[in-house]
């Protein structure tokens, strides 16, 4: 997750799918993406590929507790003291 910046094209997660093995105790998410920039004219516009992966249950379950928070702290319009990236 190191590595140069790319906050001026930065992938907007613009579809999605899943499905799920019960017996495999995984999800597996097909995702697209769109440049965030890709209404700004004048900028060249950047490709990012579909990506296909699979998430074990425990992640899936600690991946939504978290989207769910974030959600809350939206609509409640509180933004975060810094970034983090929450380790497994």
């Amino acid at each position: 997750m190191c590595g140069e910046s790319n906050v001026g094209h930065m992938r907007q997660l613009s579809k999605f799918a899943m499905t799920h093995s019960a017996m495999g105790e995984f999800v597996i998410l097909t995702t697209a993406y769109i440049d965030s920039l890709s209404g700004v004219k004048g900028l060249p516009l950047e490709e990012f590929p579909s990506q296909t992966v699979t998430i074990k249950l425990g992640d899936a379950k600690r991946l939504l507790a978290e989207l769910k928070k974030s959600i809350a702290y939206i609509e409640a319009g509180i933004e975060p003291p810094f970034s983090e990236i929450v380790e497994r």
